[in-house]
């Protein structure tokens, strides 16, 4: 297997800045780590050869929605795929001031669960800029790394 694919939806960077952090960490470990954003990559990306699938996406607001617009289309594909034997996680940024904080994360890794997939960490949720949440980014990183080392 080649590592890991992050794969992140991002309407204001947030969580593109998070996926960047992440890749950086996961890199510095010495595992291959390849960047996508969604709107550039379909659910056939699931029948790449990686150890291990982080999603990342963001909950707009009081956002009604399962996810954001800009992962809409990957969300409802999910649920046309097998994911038996794919190692995944999700993660995302929300704002703590709507009741929603973070539904999509929530959404994502349900809908992963269900396609079978094995949820390798619990979701990581981070209050809007990953900046002020640097360290539990880096943190939840390291234990995707670990958790590959492990297998």
């Amino acid at each position: 297997m080649s590592g890991i694919l992050v794969i992140y939806g991002s309407e204001t960077g947030n969580t593109k800045s998070a996926a960047t952090m992440m890749a950086a960490v996961l890199e510095g470990r010495g595992l291959a780590a390849t960047v996508r954003d969604v709107r550039d990559t379909g659910v056939d990306a699931f029948s790449e050869d990686f150890d291990l699938f982080l999603l990342g996406v963001s909950t707009w607001g009081a956002v009604r929605d399962e996810v954001t617009e800009d992962f809409k289309t990957f969300y409802k594909d999910m649920a046309s795929v097998d994911l038996s034997g794919k190692n995944v996680a999700v993660f995302g940024s929300g704002d703590e001031g709507y009741e929603n904080f973070c539904k999509a994360v929530d959404s994502v890794q349900e809908r992963a669960r269900e396609k079978g997939a094995f949820i390798a960490l619990e979701g990581l949720k981070f209050n809007l800029a990953p900046h002020a949440s640097s360290d539990a980014i880096r943190s939840w990183a390291e234990q995707a790394a670990d958790f590959l080392e492990k297998k």
